[in-house]
C-alpha cells in the first residue's frame, strides 16, 4: 500500500519552499501539501495551528488518511495536534528545524517574544522525531533549553533538552541543483554578489560597508543585490546601494528560478554578512552556480566551509574581497561544496527515514 505524508508548511517561501520542491517528488510517496503564503512569520507561528488543523479535520471528514506527519517549526507542532484531534491521532509526526528561535537574533526584546522558542519547545516535545539541518543548530538548541526554561516562575520542567536531544538527529537541507545547472557568464568586471532576504538578520549594511570601501579605493568591479525584499527594508537598501554607483548592477529579486541562477551564474564572488544563519541554502547555491563564497567564521557556516572561504569582521572580509577583486577566481572553486547537499545525494535519506517512520519500524 503506499504511503500518504501530510506535509505542512506555514511559511511557503524561501529555502523552506525550495526544500519541499525538492524533496516532495523524489520521495515515491503521495502527500497532500497544506501551506501559507510566505509573510508574518511571527503571524505564522502564532495562529497557523488553528488554520491547518480546521483543514485537515475537513479533509479526513472527507476520507484523508495518512501515514506521516512532516512539518517546519513554524506550526506549533503540539496546538496543531490538539486540535486536528482524531484526523491525526496515532499518526507519527517529524518536525524540522530549518532555525530555532531561542538563538534568533531580536532586535526589540519583549515579553511576548518568549513565545515563538517556547513553540519550538513545545513541537519539538510533541514530535516523533527532530531533524536539524546543522549540527550547530541541533547542539545550540539543546543548549540553550535548560536557561530558556529557568525562566518559568516555578515548576521548572526537567530534562527536557535530553528527551529531546534523544530523538534528534541532523540531515542537510536539500536542494534541486538542476537550475543552477548553468554556464558561468563572466562579464569584463569581477562580480560580487549578495543572494539573500533584506532583513536584519542578514545584515546588508555590512555587506555595503565592505564593498564601499572598495569602491573608495577605486578598484572596478559591479555588485548584484538578490533576494526577498520587504516593504520596510526596501527604502534603505536603496539608499545603500546608490553610493555603488554604475558598480550596482543588480537590485532586487530575480524573476523567477531560471533568472536567479543566471544572476549567480554571473557572478565571480557569493557574499554572507549574516549575524543569523543556521545553514544558508542561497551561498550553497550561490557555490554550485560557479561563485566563490565569502562567509563569516561564525555560526554554521565553520561546519560547512573550509577555513580558506571564512572571513573575521569587517576588516576581513574587506581584505578578502579585495584580494579576490584583483586576482578574479575562477569559476567553480567551490561547487564540490554544494555537491553534497543536492536532492540526488540526500534525498535517499529522506526517503529511507520517512518510510521507516510511516511503518513505524
Amino acid at each position: 500500500m503506499t504511503m500518504r505524508i501530510l506535509v505542512l508548511e506555514p511559511y511557503y517561501g524561501g529555502s523552506h519552499r525550495a526544500v519541499l520542491d525538492a524533496l516532495l517528488p523524489v520521495l515515491g510517496m503521495e502527500h497532500d501539501l497544506l501551506t501559507l503564503p510566505p509573510r508574518k512569520w511571527k503571524w505564522r507561528m502564532r495562529g497557523a495551528a488553528i488554520t491547518m488543523a480546521e483543514e485537515v479535520r475537513a479533509r479526513y471528514e472527507a476520507g484523508a488518511r495518512w501515514d506521516l506527519i512532516f512539518a517546519s517549526t513554524f506550526l506549533n507542532l503540539a496546538e496543531f495536534k490538539g486540535l486536528a484531534g482524531a484526523a491525526v491521532a496515532g499518526v507519527p509526526a517529524i518536525v524540522y528545524f530549518h532555525e530555532n528561535q531561542l538563538v534568533y537574533p531580536v532586535r526589540h526584546t519583549a515579553e511576548w517574544d518568549l513565545q515563538f522558542p517556547l513553540t519550538n519547545i513545545t513541537s519539538a516535545l510533541a514530535a516523533d522525531r527532530c531533524l536539524f539541518n546543522t549540527r550547530w543548530n541541533l547542539e545550540q538548541f539543546c543548549e540553550e533549553i535548560p536557561g530558556f526554561l529557568k525562566q518559568f516562575p516555578d515548576h521548572h520542567p526537567l530534562g527536557v533538552a535530553e528527551r529531546i536531544a534523544a530523538k534528534s538527529q541532523v540531515l542537510a537541507p536539500p536542494f534541486d541543483a538542476a537550475p543552477f545547472e548553468v554556464t558561468p557568464t563572466r562579464g569584463t568586471r569581477p562580480r560580487i554578489v549578495w543572494p539573500h532576504r533584506w532583513e536584519h538578520d542578514k545584515d546588508p549594511e555590512a555587506f555595503f560597508a565592505a564593498v564601499s570601501v572598495l569602491a573608495e579605493e577605486g578598484l572596478d568591479f559591479e555588485v548584484a543585490v538578490a533576494g526577498q525584499s520587504f516593504r520596510e527594508t526596501e527604502a534603505g537598501m536603496a539608499r545603500a546601494a546608490a553610493v555603488l554607483g554604475d558598480r550596482l548592477v543588480h537590485l532586487g529579486e530575480p524573476e523567477g528560478r531560471g533568472a536567479y541562477a543566471a544572476l549567480l551564474a554571473s557572478a565571480d564572488i557569493a557574499v554572507s554578512t549574516a549575524t543569523n544563519e543556521f545553514f544558508g541554502l542561497a551561498m550553497i547555491e550561490a557555490c554550485y552556480a560557479g561563485c566563490y563564497p565569502l562567509v563569516p567564521d561564525r555560526l554554521a557556516y565553520p561546519e560547512i566551509y573550509p577555513q580558506e572561504y571564512r572571513y573575521q569582521g569587517h576588516d576581513g572580509l574587506v581584505a578578502r574581497l579585495r584580494v579576490l577583486v584583483l586576482e578574479r577566481p575562477a569559476p567553480g572553486a567551490a561547487r564540490a561544496i554544494a555537491e553534497q547537499f543536492t536532492i540526488d545525494r540526500v534525498g535517499p535519506e529522506y526517503r529511507d527515514l520517512f518510510e521507516r517512520m510511516a511503518s513505524g519500524a
